[in-house]
């Protein structure tokens, strides 16, 4: 239940208040200015007027835009008036207002006097309201779980030499604790939160002028075109869609909401059971995450941590992101085939040709934004900028599409008003990296992990995915990435294990929560748009989602699935890969050519597993067994072909006689 409230209340958007009159005006205006802010800072324009603003407290103007935003819009409960702004959030948006402005005015005085003196009073106050400010924010727009999370790494901060055992350290001060978050670049204003206020709204702010100017029904119909009419062809054109907007956007629940309303009620309209369309939603959504060239901005946080080029991090991420999509896509043509399924009337659908005549356009932005990212190597904000810039261009050419001041207005509101969400989120995830680097738990954490592991390899993987399972629990992507690597990724690479492997393994058993009971709040989403029971579609999420849990112990065992290797190994590591993932996927759905016993589909999930374990012997078993049962289903179908066909002719023969 309280997962189920949680996503609730992570479905901003539907929960955010609606005003009429001067109050909307207001609220415009601030969403416009928000976004102005950050896109002059990113072209550097406040430069050449003259003004320099260093980046924390560039930082700290981002998130008092954030506070007010969501202090005006989201109410403190589910059950508040939505057409009134009471007076305590007109206090605390206030407040917001001084504490950033506060920081943005005076950071670098801030920030030289506390580094040879003890925090002053003044410094004190507005520090500890902007961390119950940012408690209370993003515990309004995601959910209780992350705030609490980063409360318990203050209190285990100040009480740590209290606790005995791995836990166990020096103890601070409230005042000690302040300082490492509010002053300066320590925690608040640390990398997620500069970010976030950089790299992020620039994609969210570009996702949603593509979304007014019309793309988001243009890739729909794509998908629609593409895949509508083979069997189960809305669970297809759900996994493509979700694919496409997920690596865009932060938020897996928001995902399911934004493209669930369209998918899952076309999947049940063909015969899918109500669980079964939401668990596919829910999946192909959290799959996302995981898709360069954005993973839901992920992949431009890895780079800072590992320091490599984001170009990098795209390339080590595809292949596994590919495999991920491939067992779903599997699973579900098989399900199809199961239920005896098909697809959409061809007259139902939309044409590819007229699709693409109509909406063309639409590609060149991509097409400008991957050109400046993978190619010319140009840093994420200033490449996707030039790609908003050439959708300006591109939209000209066709009234449905040109983009008036209206629209210019619109996307930029609602483009500050995405960043609500994981503006909260990396502002909490400073509070925790401020934390852990003044009681450095996160050493001391990797270090236990280690010593309980005793050597063991695999014991400490299975470990080190239990704990970011659990840790990843209630958050978004970002938080739970950035925690991760800070806590449990570490142990990984003390061990050997290569850091790219290492980052994307805990962060693939990070996202794995969201549609793994007991929280699973994608599944709870897609199961409010089903109707079906939340558990079920939980269940069902996490079957088909299973390979989610294999991939990262792939390619850590496999490091050239992550493009590490000469060009032979990533051949062999890829076909390996790509048969056990159908095996497995074939296995779960109990179905190849016609439906699997139990003993073969033991021997399809037992040969996948085989095909983990990087080696020749683990190989050639794992992919003889998966031969045998190929073999014997072909046999199978042969006798059923058969049988079928036999009465047939007896009864013609009983005829002529």
């Amino acid at each position: 239940m309280r997962a189920d409230k949680e996503g609730e209340a992570r479905s901003t958007p539907g929960r955010q208040r609606q005003y009429t009159g001067a109050m909307a005006r207001i609220v415009t205006v601030i969403g416009v200015i928000m976004a102005l802010y950050h896109l002059l800072y990113i072209l550097h324009i406040f430069e050449r007027l003259g003004i320099y603003i260093l980046a924390p407290s560039f930082a700290a103007g981002s998130l008092g835009f954030i506070l007010m935003l969501v202090f005006l819009l989201i109410p403190m409960t589910r059950g508040a008036p939505r057409d009134k702004l009471p007076w305590y959030d007109i206090i605390f948006a206030s407040l917001s207002a001084v504490t950033a402005g506060y920081v943005f005015f005076l950071g670098k005085e801030m920030a030289i006097r506390d580094a040879f003196t003890e925090i002053l009073p003044i410094d004190l106050v507005m520090g500890s309201v902007m961390i119950f400010l940012i408690f209370e924010a993003t515990r309004r727009v995601i959910g209780p779980v992350l705030p609490s999370v980063a409360t318990a790494f203050i209190l285990h901060a100040m009480f740590c030499s209290y606790i005995p055992g791995l836990f166990h350290g020096k103890g601070f001060s409230w005042g000690d604790i302040v300082k490492q978050l509010f002053v300066w670049n320590g925690g608040i204003f640390s990398i997620p939160m500069h970010v976030a206020a950089t790299i992020v709204i620039a994609f969210i702010i570009f996702a949603q002028f593509l979304q007014t100017s019309g793309a988001g029904k243009f890739f729909i119909d794509v998908a629609f075109s593409l895949f509508g009419r083979f069997r189960g062809g809305p669970a297809k054109v759900a996994i493509l869609a979700s694919a496409l907007f997920g690596t865009l956007s932060g938020s897996t629940s928001g995902n399911v909401a934004s493209t669930g309303v369209i998918t899952i009620p076309m999947m049940k309209q063909i015969g899918f059971k109500p669980h079964f369309a939401g668990a596919v939603e829910a999946v192909s959504s959290n799959g996302g995450q995981l898709m360069p060239p954005v993973m839901g901005a992920v992949a431009f946080v890895m780079c800072e941590f590992l320091e490599i080029p984001y170009v990098r991090v795209c390339a080590a991420a595809l292949i596994p992101a590919l495999l991920y999509f491939l067992a779903v896509f599997i699973m579900v043509d098989l399900e199809s085939v199961k239920l005896g399924l098909r697809g959409l009337p061809r007259k139902e659908l939309p044409s590819f040709r007229k699709v693409m005549r109509e909406g063309w356009c639409y590609l060149i932005p991509l097409v400008v934004l991957i050109y400046l990212l993978a190619v010319l190597l140009y840093a994420p904000e200033t490449a996707v900028l030039y790609a908003l810039g050439s959708l300006f261009i591109v939209s000209i050419f066709k009234k449905g599409t040109r983009l008036g001041p209206n629209k210019i207005i619109h996307a930029l509101e609602f483009g500050s008003r995405g960043m609500l969400e994981v503006g909260t989120a990396c502002a909490t995830a400073g509070i925790i990296i401020g934390c852990i680097g003044l009681s450095g738990l996160g050493q001391k954490l990797s270090m236990g992990l280690i010593d309980i592991a005793g050597g063991s390899s695999l014991l400490l993987l299975i470990l080190t995915a239990i704990a970011s399972f659990v840790l990843g629990m209630g958050m978004t992507s970002i938080p739970i990435y950035i925690m991760l690597v800070i806590l449990v990724a570490p142990a990984l690479t003390k061990s050997g294990v290569l850091p790219i492997a290492a980052h994307l393994f805990v962060f693939y058993w990070g996202l794995v929560s969201f549609i793994t009971p007991p929280v699973c709040i994608a599944a709870f989403v897609a199961a409010a748009i089903a109707g079906s029971k939340p558990f079920q579609t939980g269940w069902e999420a996490t079957r088909l989602g299973i390979v989610s849990f294999i991939i990262p112990f792939m390619f850590v065992y496999g490091p050239a699935l992550l493009l590490e290797g000469s060009g032979e190994e990533v051949a062999l590591a890829v076909a390996t890969a790509i048969v056990g993932v159908a095996a497995l996927a074939a296995g779960l759905a109990g179905y190849v050519l016609r439906p699997a016993n139990w003993l073969e589909r033991m021997l399809l999930i037992g040969g996948a597993m085989l095909l983990i374990f990087v080696g020749w012997m683990t190989d050639v078993i794992g992919t003889g067994v998966i031969t045998m049962v190929a073999i014997n289903q072909i046999k199978g179908k042969k006798r059923l072909l058969n049988t079928a066909h036999v009465p047939t002719n007896s009864a013609s023969r009983g005829e002529r006689r």
